[in-house]
């Protein structure tokens, strides 16, 4: 298996440190039935693969059975190069437009000159959660400890879902020193690091009053982890980590 098979399965293995992941389905031509998993790296991009029905129905579901997607340097957001599990380039997206994080459309043209359009909906819906905009407003100003938030379940289990138990169990023990709840740039948001320890490992959260989302960003032992309910980083949230200490 070739270098762009190996990013794809090595950004699956590290997901959910990085965001989200997509299973979809739709057509290339509106002829050739496909099934796609996308994976978000937290920029904003995506990676991934790509198989048609046909061929995972005669030859099972292998990783030659697939095509791999990788964003383009230059053009990382409209444009994919595609290539078999050898790592031989087949074809070329480009419009393409993922940015609902529900439908994907792009033009796809193969190494013969020929190009179809490509149509697919993500199948895999993501959870929906009760707005905290209300929650977060009565607790500016007060230390995480007070309210108890790791302990209430509208954020400990959404969390959990978002980070895994142990990441969540390690965001705790890490917010020793804790700053009180502020809210900038329709987020509230707190942050905090280990006793004697300032500033690794620490952590920043936000809760994004606009997309429903929470962020996470951990520092520890001189490593960034992100995590976004919504697959992506937002450049506000990377201002505020950037600020916070």
């Amino acid at each position: 298996m070739k270098k762009t098979a190996l990013i794809f399965l090595m950004l699956l293995a590290m997901m959910p440190a990085w965001g989200q992941t997509f299973d979809l389905e739709g057509k290339i031509g509106d002829r050739y039935s496909i099934v796609m998993q996308l994976a978000g790296d937290g920029s904003g991009t995506v990676c991934g693969r790509y198989a048609y029905r046909s061929t995972l129905d005669r030859d099972g579901d292998v990783p030659c059975s697939w095509l791999y997607l990788a964003p383009d340097v230059d053009s990382p957001y409209s444009k994919w190069l595609v290539t078999d599990c050898h790592g031989k380039h087949v074809e070329t997206w480009t419009n393409v437009d993922f940015t609902d994080r529900c439908y994907l459309t792009a033009k796809m043209s193969n190494v013969k000159g020929r190009s179809y359009d490509v149509v697919a909906a993500v199948v895999n819906a993501p959870k929906l959660y009760t707005p905290l905009n209300s929650y977060f407003k009565e607790h500016i100003g007060e230390y995480m400890s007070e309210f108890k938030m790791f302990d209430d379940s509208k954020v400990k289990g959404r969390l959990q879902d978002l980070m895994g138990i142990m990441n969540v169990g390690a965001l705790r023990d890490i917010i020793q020193v804790e700053f009180p709840v502020e809210y900038s740039k329709g987020m509230y948001w707190g942050a905090g690091f280990m006793a004697h320890q300032c500033c690794d490992p620490a952590a920043v959260w936000a809760y994004d009053t606009q997309a429903n989302s929470f962020y996470v960003w951990v520092l520890k032992d001189g490593g960034d982890h992100w995590w976004s309910e919504t697959g992506d980083i937002p450049l506000k949230f990377q201002e505020l980590v950037r600020g916070a200490f």
